[in-house]
C-alpha cells in the first residue's frame, strides 16, 4: 500500500497567496525601513529583513514543493528495506 506522497494542494495555494503578501509588504515596507547603522534602528532593519526573507524562503519552500524529492527519497528507502527484510540471504560463517 503507498502512502501519500507530497504536499496537498490547499497548502500549496496558501502558501503562494501568503508568499505574495509577503512580497507586497515587502515592496511597501522595505523602502521605509531606517539605514543599516549601528544602534536599534539598524538593528530593527536587519532584523525586519532576516524575517521577512525567511518568511519568504519558507512560502517559496512549500509552493515550489521542495520537499516532495525528499518524500520520495524516504518512500524509495522504506521500499528497500522491507524488500531487505523479506529475501531470505546467505548467512556468513566467520572463521
Amino acid at each position: 500500500m503507498r502512502r501519500k506522497v507530497g504536499v496537498p494542494r490547499q497548502v500549496r495555494t496558501y502558501s503562494a497567496i501568503y508568499g505574495l503578501a509577503a512580497l507586497a509588504l515587502a515592496a511597501y515596507g522595505v523602502p521605509r525601513l531606517p539605514k543599516l547603522e549601528h544602534g536599534v534602528a539598524g538593528t530593527f532593519s536587519a532584523l525586519w529583513l532576516l524575517l521577512l526573507a525567511l518568511y519568504i524562503g519558507a512560502n517559496l519552500y512549500f509552493w515550489l514543493g521542495a520537499d516532495r524529492e525528499r518524500a520520495r527519497q524516504l518512500e524509495e528507502e522504506a521500499y528497500q528495506s522491507a524488500a531487505r527484510e523479506e529475501r531470505p540471504g546467505r548467512m556468513r560463517l566467520r572463521a
